[in-house]
């Protein structure tokens, strides 16, 4: 980038500041992956798998984990609820659809990085750049993505890797799979991690890792299919990485391509593949245009560019994306009357979307009109129990207008019924448990919470200080120390 260049020097400070985070992030990172490798010695039995003998399923599950709680010490993550739902709804059709979940419960998340970039992580952990969401065009391509990182962890390519860089010694295997993993999410850092003295085993890496990409691409087309979307995804996301990376001005291939080398056979082989897959037609694309939308106006700085660049585009042709910035962009910026406009034009486009009715609580309680939000957020609920987004936004009424009760009944009524409840969840009940006086069942909310994150040390913590708050001998300590007995024999 040239120095004269105005932007060059906050693109500097933000390199910086990603390095530094990447070189602490590797250094956690190499540390999770030593710990994990203790559990070599606990005489776990061979499941059968090459790739065991260097690296259990348990192993591995419990090195992902470690991984995990680096990334979101470490990494910008995207943490509004409703865009967390998405993804991870999303994430988990396709994860279904491999066949492979028994013994994998997946984590999807976003990065925000306007790099494109997507990677996974040992233990069923993907994650996906904002630069990536904003390349696809359909919600097709971004699942063929996501479908090809799936197949990555199904398909067990980081402990393929693992034995692989295991032939030397187990700390440099620990840390050539830490660098694979910094790596995807950060080219540059896991370069230099390689060079750092692992240079040796580079070359069989880069091969091995071809061999996987090829493989990866046919299970993810095949997950595609199974989750009933159109196969020729897979091509046409490679074929939007190419043009991107044609245009890209900056030196060297896009962050994504440098972890997933792209050529014309594999463009090929895909289009070759998907041709053999069952046709489907193309699902609708309301919900990605609303997820779209709403990632976009949560991570444009420059609030009065994006509202142009959205105006000109309703004036030309309202569309659900344009519509729905808007509306959010009026309701941050308080312009109540042409928030009214926009969601009622969006009400036209979508009907009675969930999405939409939520917005419109969200213009209810700007305006005051507090029990008509309380109203529809009730029916949201009940339509809806597995959607925490609406089951927040409910809970957070009801807190401001100190009914904690009920705030505490709605949060338990949630984990109780949800399949795969947000751990925030856990977080909301604690705070509101705390402030009821409920000391103990505060700390054991806690404790939920960071088994959900898995940082089950911080979860013993805090059940240690909840045994502070119960009788001697009584049902709830002895339901305590059961739940302590059991964290302190799990793995990981």
């Amino acid at each position: 980038m040239s120095q004269n260049n105005p932007t060059s020097a906050p693109y500097s400070r933000h390199q910086k500041w990603w390095r530094r985070r990447c070189a602490a992030l590797f250094c956690g990172l190499l540390l999770s992956a030593a710990a994990a490798l203790t559990l070599a010695q606990q005489n776990l039995p061979n499941m059968g798998e090459p790739a065991d003998n260097a690296l259990s399923p348990l192993e591995e599950r419990a090195m992902g984990a470690g991984f995990m709680r680096q990334i979101r010490a470490s990494v910008p993550l995207i943490r509004d609820v409703q865009l967390q739902e998405y993804i991870q709804d999303l994430g988990n059709q396709l994860a279904l659809a491999s066949g492979k979940t028994a013994n994998t419960q997946f984590t999807f998340f976003i990065v925000e990085d306007k790099a494109i970039n997507a990677f996974a992580i040992p233990g069923g952990y993907v994650g996906v750049n904002v630069g990536l969401v904003d390349a696809m065009e359909l919600e097709g391509q971004l699942a063929a993505v996501m479908a090809h990182e799936v197949a990555h962890v199904t398909q067990r390519h980081h402990a393929r890797s693992f034995a692989l860089g295991a032939r030397n010694n187990m700390s440099a295997a620990a840390a050539i799979l830490a660098a694979i993993v910094i790596g995807q999410a950060s080219p540059q850092a896991g370069q230099a991690a390689l060079a750092a003295g692992l240079a040796a085993t580079q070359q069989s890496q880069v091969n091995f890792t071809r061999a996987n990409e090829v493989e990866a691409d046919r299970i993810g087309i095949e997950i595609l299919a199974n989750a009933q979307y159109s196969a020729s995804g897979m091509a046409e996301s490679f074929s939007i990485l190419r043009r991107a990376n044609s245009l890209n001005t900056s030196a060297g291939a896009l962050e994504y391509l440098r972890t997933h080398p792209l050529d014309n056979n594999r463009i090929a082989e895909a289009r070759d593949r998907a041709n053999t897959q069952k046709a489907f037609d193309q699902k609708p694309q309301t919900d990605y245009q609303l997820f779209k939308a709403r990632l976009t106006v949560l991570t444009e700085k420059n609030a009065g560019q994006l509202i142009r660049r959205f105006k000109a585009s309703f004036d030309k042709q309202p569309n659900i994306a344009n519509t729905y910035g808007l509306s959010l962009l009026m309701l941050r910026e308080n312009r109540l009357e042409q928030a009214t406009r926009y969601i009622n034009e969006l009400k036209k486009l979508t009907g009675s979307h969930f999405i939409t009715q939520l917005l419109e609580t969200d213009l209810l309680l700007a305006q005051n009109k507090h029990r008509q939000a309380s109203g529809k957020l009730q029916t949201l609920v009940e339509l809806h129990p597995d959607r925490y987004s609406a089951v927040e936004k409910q809970i957070t009424l009801l807190v401001s207008k100190r009914k904690l009760s009920d705030a505490r009944n709605l949060a338990n009524q949630y984990l109780r019924s949800a399949q795969q409840p947000n751990p925030r969840a856990w977080r909301e009940l604690a705070s509101i448990q705390q402030q009821l006086g409920e000391q103990a069942a505060s700390h054991e909310s806690l404790a939920q919470y960071f088994i959900g994150l898995n940082e089950l040390y911080r979860a013993q913590s805090q059940l240690k200080l909840a045994l502070r708050y119960v009788e001697t001998a009584s049902q709830d300590e002895l339901r305590l120390q059961a739940s302590l007995k059991n964290l302190l024999n799990r793995p990981y």
